[in-house]
């Protein structure tokens, strides 16, 4: 064989090689513990742990499972301390419980709210399978119905559910609904002009408003209408614009006439 031949044959050989490497190299990194700084783990609500490592690949997915997964571990977090203040209410007399909330610094209404949440057992097995309702308002409302309804609720939700949702899977009784909305006092209605805004707009107004009542401990914010309202100001955006389209061309058709 040529001399030529030889040593293009043997370039060959050496950048398969190569290749072989880098991909034994590559896949030790994906498989090693170190990985997750590199590769972020999809949103799983079972996970435990903090993920404390810096994002290496910037993409949108990678930074929206690291924060999903780390704010919903903020969410079981809450529901454990629901569950030792109602295992203290349980064991330690009520002097020394008092004490425990002052020291943890519980308002009347958190404290409440806690060991509703804490005291249902039922609630422990959604927390165990990642299916834990992320409002504490829905966590409340899941404590108002019976068994039997639970049953018809448990298979279906998860951590996104929203109220109207649990309210119609578990065909809930009208004064089952006036129990839950007499315990959590509505005292203040926001209103907003849609001739004034878009979607967009409205949307950054909404976050506004809920970062700035998110400081207050004892308020709960129920959002399930804002969906609603984004509809009906798209709707009202669009006959806007084809009342415009309809005017332009309207004149338009003037126009030619007058021509």
């Amino acid at each position: 064989m040529p001399t030529q031949n030889l040593f293009h044959l043997e370039q060959i050989t050496q950048t398969n090689n190569e290749r072989k490497r880098m991909s034994n190299n590559m896949n030790a990194v994906v498989n090693s513990k170190t990985a997750q700084s590199i590769v972020a783990k999809n949103y799983n609500p079972m996970i435990s742990n903090l993920t404390t490592l810096e994002i290496k690949n910037k993409t949108v997915d990678n930074y929206y499972n690291q924060i999903r997964n780390n704010f919903y571990l903020g969410v079981k977090a809450h529901f454990i301390i629901a569950r030792d203040l109602y295992d203290a209410k349980q064991n330690l007399d009520n002097e020394d419980y008092q004490r425990l909330v002052d020291k943890c610094n519980f308002s009347g209404s958190t404290q409440r709210k806690y060991l509703l949440i804490g005291g249902d057992f039922r609630l422990f097995g959604l927390f165990t399978k990642g299916k834990l309702p992320i409002a504490r308002t829905n966590q409340l409302l899941l404590t108002t119905i019976t068994d039997e309804q639970f049953k018809k609720v448990e298979s279906k939700v998860d951590s996104d559910t929203s109220a109207s949702e649990i309210r119609k899977l578990a065909d809930m009784k009208k004064e089952q609904v006036e129990k839950i909305e007499n315990m959590l006092l509505t005292f203040l209605k926001i209103e907003i002009d849609k001739s004034q805004v878009n979607v967009a707009k409205f949307k950054s107004i909404l976050n506004k408003v809920k970062k700035d009542l998110s400081t207050i401990p004892e308020i709960t914010i129920v959002d399930d209408s804002v969906v609603d309202v984004e509809k009906r100001i798209s709707s009202y955006t669009q006959k806007l614009i084809n009342k415009q389209k309809k005017e332009m061309k309207k004149k338009e058709v003037k126009q030619k006439k007058v021509a």
